[in-house]
């Protein structure tokens, strides 16, 4: 894109430009029993950007509801959270996982298979989304 375009677009879409700065990689979504009304979802995001981006929010197609999430262990009582909001800084990635962060998807409007895809949106608080697609696969826990 030629300079001038490109700082014209800047300044009108701002977002349009700093959405490249996050990009997200290996993003599955477990394959859950049948019947389950909760799905995961985890995925790496990383900043190439030069400014802190801040993941505020998630929506997941085929989902009535997702949130971001993080679990831990509090003196061997495993808790979960709401995350309001994840600070990701400039050349940092994070891992949402088992165990740990990840997105909470409730009420399915529809069993999922092996093979299927979920659609996800991130949302950041500079208004930026970032289109995300999370393949449904088997995955071997405790291997």
């Amino acid at each position: 894109m030629k300079p001038v375009l490109m700082g014209l677009v800047a300044a009108c879409f701002p977002a349009a430009l700093w959405a490249q700065d996050i990009t997200a990689t290996e993003a599955v979504v477990p394959l859950a029993p049948p019947g389950v009304m909760t799905h995961a979802a985890y995925l790496t995001l990383h900043n190439t950007g030069q400014g802190s981006r801040t993941l505020i929010g998630v929506q997941a197609a085929g989902y009535a509801m997702a949130h971001l999430h993080s679990s831990e262990d509090k003196n061997g009582v495993a808790t979960m959270s709401v995350l309001h909001g994840l600070e990701i800084d400039a050349g940092q990635t994070v891992t949402f996982e088992q165990g740990g962060m990840h997105i909470m998807l409730m009420h399915p409007a529809a069993p999922l298979s092996e093979g299927a895809e979920v659609a996800l949106t991130l949302q950041f608080a500079n208004g930026e989304t970032v289109e995300v697609t999370a393949p449904v696969k088997r995955l071997g826990y405790g291997s």
